[in-house]
């Protein structure tokens, strides 16, 4: 009867294998905040240039100042909201760094284990043959001997 390989870090492996998970879904949730900050930024910026297009063409006919005045305050909110948008891109770009790391640092963990398995593996299948290279001495010898006696 064949003796069927089990790994003693199993419980260890599944461990890291879930947090390593966790650490791949907790990275794509960074990544897709920062890609999310990166989009509405860029449509803030469309909207201060269209902003400004809309400014030089108050120009071109008789406005009262005050619609001016109004696209001036426009811009000017919209290039704070810029610079807000650009402080959030900023802190979720630190936030994928440090998830990225994160993830790493699990994945890391979850190959230790996997070439842990890999090295009890083989020296399972070391032992398997080695108990049946001496089961097959054990025979020979025996029919060996078997031979003699009939002989």
């Amino acid at each position: 009867m064949k003796k069927k390989f089990r790994f003693k870090l199993e419980p260890v492996e599944k461990v890291r294998r879930s947090k390593e998970n966790e650490c791949m879904r907790i990275l794509a949730q960074a990544q897709s905040r920062y890609q999310q900050a990166l989009q509405f930024k860029a449509q803030l910026s469309q909207q201060l240039e269209d902003s400004l297009v809309r400014r030089e063409k108050l120009g071109e006919t008789p406005q009262f100042i005050s619609a001016f005045q109004l696209e001036n305050d426009f811009i000017s909110g919209q290039k704070q909201r810029i610079f807000q948008a650009d402080q959030f891109i900023m802190r979720a770009k630190r936030n994928v760094e440090k998830t990225l790391k994160d993830f790493l640092a699990a994945k890391k963990q979850t190959k230790v284990i996997e070439k842990l398995r890999e090295n009890a593996f083989d020296e399972f299948k070391i032992e398997v043959q080695k108990k049946e290279q001496k089961e097959l001495e054990e025979l020979y010898v025996m029919r060996a001997r078997l031979f003699k006696e009939s002989a």
